[in-house]
């Protein structure tokens, strides 16, 4: 079904965020300037240290020159006679850093020790030498003979030593994104490195970071296609992944047959092709995708494969298919997948654990034999646990001790199991996780949709549970998800340096570094965050029409205007940026934001088209032809990014996004249904010819007339009664719209002096382009000393003769008392953001203390909740961290019982074997213990498991009785109830993610749907 071109690993890009610059953009003699805009100071390498080594100096003299206009001349071994300054890149266990001698600080006597160089790591002070990646830099005196000081780059290995060097590049003002987003490259006169600083990094979180590039038609195919003029061959080669290696220097595959000459067939030598040895030559650690084995593209065995895809059936065929792929990729940086999937990336036919395990155990026969190893603990290896394959790992598939178990997400970003606590594998685990997905229940391919707090929060769990060996993205087409895959890879890199609350920070220092530093860079990551948070609250292939509330909360006016507010903003900052920074900002931030506003604008005109059009309402049309303006919009932003630069993104926005019918996209764009009424006829009021049309919130019958939504009989119906009133509660809205071709004024009249509707009075245009939202609205003062349930009317009436009587009843509510502080009752419920508690108390276990913890711009609407640090422990029921939600109860049933949703995050039982679980107690009643994924099996996903990850949300929702209250001073049928009450959650195992604390005294049910959920309640204090 689906077929993948791999990329994983090895050097990651913004290394720089997260790292203080300490270089310095002008002379001093406290820093040794080795580049300016007259001179360079020469690079001196190791002739025999890697060839990527000197590839990436290459690339590093190539970004002095973008920064000064000088390009350093490099040396190998020795430097030309008279040279008394230099930079020294190289590895530390080459002949040449051998030779580099350091001078220690000064001691108290002010002698001076000089002893070989070993640098340190990650500031640890340890040597370089035995450890994977890390690296040192500085400034060293007399370092060989004869020269006087060089800043001296040392890797512990070939990587390493790169990684020093591109976060150089970084710090001097050249973006990893300089030519995939075209962040323009910042000059300096000068750049210097201080004398007494010291730049280093230790091992990364993660041994092996990659991402994966879906070569799904028509985006990046067709894009690389025609911009490196690939014809009829197959685009995914070398000039291709140059520019890929070149971003990331990451875990490549070949695609199909790796741009090798195989008119004539495979050779017969088993050869590295262009693309294997171009990563072998960057530096780069090679691999294949999760169901394609031993270093062979499932595209050869459909090109030149005998028999069938089956190890049962076809086992000889099978082993010399991939003893080739092993031989090939002899001698270069490789992780091996292991295992076997069925073709094209589906089930095996026929599999089960043991046949699985027959399986790998042939393939490292195979690796030992062509390695010439007696055991394979150094050759990397992994086995993806991808859908059904993760059944088998979960129920007991025994995973050789030197593969890595790669461990899939669900494909919509929540992890299905982290490595078993009491399991001690010596190859660790890896996690495949995704930032677009072909399948159930929708693909999602078009723009950036990525929860960025959630990607933090998911991958925090899967480094706690030591599920840190690999870490693989599914990226899709790379373009577009620049933001997520620099977060997920700078989170792989060194997790410790981004802990919960820091991805604003992180954004900040990433717009600062890619738009300037006179950007708005606070504003900038705000946008971002707050683009993450509305783009994730739904996926824009599962939006539509009837996604969100037209009635209910105001619901879809209230999502297309945060959309269009955050348009604005990033407007404002896209106007006030230097043209140089403009198509950056466009690219990575402000085009998705541009589409998704129109998109949602789309879905809204389409549902008022829909509905108006069934309540008589002549705007329907209106709104039909504002969603066909939009979606013509929509193609006409497409090809604006697609004509930009001369074409250079041309087919990156080609994905097809509208008018999806079921999982897979649709072959072309197309609009939802629309509706439309007779522009010349009019509507009916008991036969009576009428122009203008009342619609209240809350409802989706239309007045006078009959209306199936009218009333239970649907005829005959009474005028309408909006809900209650209250001070704690929302104003009401009536809608007075067109149900004709004629014009006609209106008036809207209260009966009571503290009942307002505004606007009074208006014209309603035949043509549905003036028609008027009246909002309805209380003045509590002219209430004071009056409790209760009270009732006012407003009188709609028009020119055509129509008229129509709105009941609004009206309870007036005491005021809690001035020392209470929390939520309040209004409009029958109560809408507590998680991390608006009133009290959090921390617990211990086993000596550890845990408490719950704020994870900013979490979910869908504000932040959320959980409990840290996250292991394996479990608390006993009422004994864990604590969050106490203080509510003041104005009106409650009789008997006390209010309904308890909560909003989490659509997190599984990753545990294996355990169950995530939360305890909620209201007031003084013994807390209850709720397990919110449903029960599974091992390995396979709950039923709910369709709706929640389409919805972001998983809710639970419980009946709780609230205790009588002694400060009670409502009103009303419940007054028993009413007054301060708390909800307290439980912490009880870890993962378990808290958005929202719904209590419902009838409110919500009595409105029915709404997307998000009510707004969040009053509020006596903020927390």
């Amino acid at each position: 079904m689906i077929r993948l071109l791999t990329l994983l690993l090895a050097l990651p890009f913004a290394l720089a965020l997260g790292i203080p610059n300490i270089l310095s953009f002008t002379a001093s003699d406290s820093a040794l300037t080795f580049a300016s805009s007259s001179s360079a100071l020469p690079i001196l390498i190791d002739s025999h240290d890697s060839e990527a080594l000197h590839i990436a100096v290459a690339t590093f003299a190539e970004d002095i020159l973008r920064v000064t206009g000088i390009r350093p001349e490099i040396h190998s071994d020795v430097l030309p006679n008279g040279t008394s300054s230099a930079v020294i890149a190289a590895t530390i266990g080459s002949a040449l850093m051998k030779r580099v001698k350091r001078r220690s600080v000064p001691t108290l006597s002010g002698s001076q020790a000089q002893t070989p160089f070993v640098g340190g790591s990650g500031g640890t002070g340890t040597e370089l030498e035995g450890k994977w990646e890390a690296y040192d830099v500085r400034v060293l005196e007399q370092p060989l003979e004869g020269l006087k000081e060089a800043i001296v780059v040392t890797g512990s290995d070939r990587r390493g030593t790169i990684y020093a060097l591109y976060t150089l590049s970084e710090l001097m003002g050249v973006s990893p994104w300089y030519w995939w987003a075209d962040v323009p490259v910042k000059s300096h006169n000068i750049v210097a490195f201080p004398r007494d600083k010291v730049l280093q990094h230790g091992e990364p979180t993660v041994k092996y970071r990659g991402f994966f590039l879906n070569d799904e038609q028509p985006v990046l195919w067709n894009w690389a296609k025609e911009h490196f003029k690939m014809g009829d061959k197959p685009p995914f080669q070398v000039g291709m992944y140059e520019k890929v290696f070149e971003l990331l220097l990451l875990w490549a595959s070949m695609f199909g047959v790796d741009g090798q000459d195989v008119a004539n067939g495979l050779p017969s030598k088993a050869t590295p092709g262009p693309n294997q040895a171009l990563a072998e030559k960057m530096g780069v650690v090679m691999g294949t995708s999760h169901h394609e084995p031993m270093s062979r593209n499932q595209k050869e065995f459909d090109t030149f494969g005998h028999g069938d895809w089956s190890f049962t059936s076809n086992e000889d065929f099978l082993k010399e298919f991939w003893r080739y792929g092993a031989e090939r990729a002899k001698g270069l940086e490789t992780v091996y997948t292991v295992g076997m999937r069925g073709n094209g990336d589906l089930p095996l036919d026929g599999a089960n654990t043991s046949i699985l395990q027959t399986i790998t155990h042939s393939q490292q026969a195979i690796l030992k034999q062509v390695l010439d190893k007696s055991d394979l603990k150094d050759v990397p290896q992994m086995w993806a646990m991808y859908k059904e394959v993760m059944g088998y790992f979960a129920n007991g598939l025994e995973v050789p001790d030197d593969v890595t178990p790669l461990l899939a997400d669900d494909n919509w970003g929540n992890l299905m199991a982290v490595m078993p606590e009491d399991r001690d594998h010596s190859a660790g685990g890896g996690v495949y996780y995704h930032a677009d997905y072909v399948g159930d229940p929708r693909d999602y391919k078009w723009i950036n949709t990525v929860p960025l707090p959630k990607m933090w929060e998911q991958m925090n769990v899967a480094r706690s549970f030591k599920t840190n060996n690999i870490w693989i993205l599914n990226v899709g087409d790379l373009k577009l998800l620049e933001v997520p895959l620099e977060y997920f890879m700078d989170l792989a890199y060194d997790s410790d340096r981004w802990p919960r609350d820091s991805l604003l920070e992180y954004l900040s220092e990433r717009a600062e570094r890619d738009f300037g530093s006179h950007s708005p860079s606070e504003e900038i990551a705000r946008i971002m965050l707050t683009y993450s948070t509305y783009a994730s609250r739904r996926k824009a292939e599962l939006v539509d029409p009837e996604s969100f509330s037209l009635i209910n909360y105001d619901e879809f006016h209230t999502i297309v205007e945060d959309w269009e507010r955050l348009e604005a903003r990033a407007k404002a900052v896209y106007d006030g940026l230097p043209e140089e920074s403009k198509v950056p900002f466009y690219e990575l931030i402000y085009v998705s934001i541009r589409l998704q506003a129109n998109l949602n604008r789309l879905y809204l005109a389409a549902a008022k088209s829909n509905l108006y059009a069934t309540q008589g309402r002549t705007a329907a049309n209106v709104f039909a032809q504002e969603a066909m303006d939009l979606f013509e919009r929509d193609i006409d932003l497409t090809e604006e990014f697609h004509n930009m630069l001369g074409g250079k993104w041309r087919h990156m926005l080609s994905q097809t996004h509208i008018g999806y019918q079921y999982w897979q996209m649709p072959v072309r764009n197309s609009l939802p249904p629309l509706s439309f009424v007779s522009k010349r006829s009019h509507s009916y009021d008991h036969g009576k010819i009428v122009h203008v049309r009342y619609t209240v919130e809350n409802s989706l019958g239309a007045w006078p007339g009959d209306n199936k939504h009218n009333s239970l009989l649907g005829y005959n119906s009474p005028d309408p009664t909006l809900e209650p009133m209250d001070p704690y509660g929302r104003r009401r809205w009536v809608d007075v719209g067109s149900g004709g071709h004629e014009n006609v004024n209106f008036t809207a009249k209260s009966d009571s002096a503290w009942l307002k509707a505004e606007p009074s009075h208006g014209l309603i245009r035949g043509d549905g382009t003036t028609d008027a939202r009246v909002w309805i609205s209380v003045d509590w003062d002219k209430l004071k000393g009056e409790s209760g349930v009270l009732e006012g009317h407003i009188a709609l009436s028009s020119t055509d003769g129509t008229s129509t009587i709105i009941t609004v009843p009206i309870n007036n509510y005491t005021a809690p008392p001035s020392d209470f502080h929390g939520a309040i009752q209004g409009d029958d419920y109560v809408a507590i953001e998680a991390a608006q508690f009133q009290v959090s108390k921390p617990a211990r276990l086993d000596g550890a203390e845990y408490s719950w913890g704020e994870i900013p711009f979490f979910g869908r609407t504000k932040s959320a909740v959980s409990v840290y640090p996250v292991g394996g422990y479990e608390f006993p029921l009422g004994q864990g961290p604590s969050l106490r939600y203080d509510f003041w109860a104005t009106n409650v049933p009789s008997d006390g019982t209010v309904q308890v949703t909560l909003h989490l995050s659509p997190s599984l039982n990753f545990v294996l074997g355990k169950f995530l679980a939360v305890g909620v107690q209201m007031d003084d009643s013994p807390p209850v213990r709720i397990e919110p994924v449903p029960a599974a099996p091992l390995g396979s996903l709950p039923d709910d498991w369709e709706e929640v990850v389409a919805n972001e949300i998983r809710e639970v929702k419980l009946e709780m009785k609230l205790s009588k209250s002694e400060t009670g001073t409502g009103t009303g049928t419940g007054a028993a109830g009413a007054g301060k009450h708390s909800l307290t959650l439980w912490g009880v195992t870890t993962g378990v993610v808290v958005e929202r604390v719904l209590i419902d005294m009838g409110g919500i049910r009595r409105r029915g749907f709404s997307y998000l959920g009510p707004p969040r309640a009053s509020w006596c204090d903020d927390h």
